[in-house]
């Protein structure tokens, strides 16, 4: 029998109540938010989470500038204590990586199906994570992860996500999502632009257009008898 993720657990009361509280927080929460980057580059896409020895998780998706902050159940915050923290980088079948929302809907999105978790077990799993955090009384303004890559292989794009030209260039073949480029990808992708030919001036378009001499002009210039 498959055992629900605690993080889901906690999360499936705000989501289902359009992250909006129903009721008070059950104990103070105090600020949690920083930032998490993979080899020192923002991790966009990702999720975060913290789960407390007991009590409910708390978690947040990544921003594209790499920046979160903690909520628990629809609340800011978090209670000051000890937590295992999990990121993941999950990515779906469209090419995205998938949100919280969208990895714990009561109904799955179609991008989940097939969707694959791009880093190992030692960020993404809580039961074998080896981030730790401590949250003071006065909260964590500052508190940043830089994990270290690289990310797993992701999942073939599935066939209704494609768009049409990319049907013609794929025959039959899976095409890669992106994920976060390298600058030495950058730089190879660079390499192989095409080059434009420069197109012609108008000098170059003066000669052209300049009549060349005939047979009819060549005879004018003989000499008479």
């Amino acid at each position: 029998m498959l055992r629900p993720a605690p993080l889901l657990m906690a999360l499936i009361p705000a989501l289902a109540s359009g992250c909006q509280p129903a009721e008070p927080p059950p104990t103070r929460l105090v600020p949690v938010r920083g930032k998490v980057t993979l080899d020192g580059k923002p991790l966009a896409g990702a999720s975060i989470g913290f789960l407390p020895p007991t009590g409910s998780a708390g978690g947040s998706d990544v921003g594209p500038d790499g920046s979160y902050e903690i909520t628990t159940m629809g609340f800011t915050g978090l209670p000051p204590g000890e937590y295992v923290v999990q990121i993941s980088y999950k990515m779906g079948t469209d090419g995205k990586p998938q949100s919280l929302s969208q990895q714990f809907s009561l109904v799955q999105p179609e991008s989940m199906i097939g969707a694959k978790e791009l880093l190992p077990k030692k960020y993404s799993d809580f039961g074998a994570s080896v981030l730790r955090a401590t949250i003071p009384p006065e909260g964590a303004l500052n508190l940043n992860f830089d994990i270290q890559g690289p990310l797993g292989e992701p999942p073939p794009i599935a066939e209704k996500f494609l768009k049409a030209d990319d049907k013609g260039e794929a025959e039959g073949q899976a095409i890669e999502p992106k994920v976060p480029s390298t600058e030495a990808d950058k730089k190879a992708d660079e390499t192989k632009a095409p080059q434009v030919k420069p197109e012609p001036g108008p000098e170059s378009e003066a000669k052209q257009d300049q009549p060349k001499p005939g047979p009819a002009s060549e005879a004018k210039d003989e000499p008479k008898p």
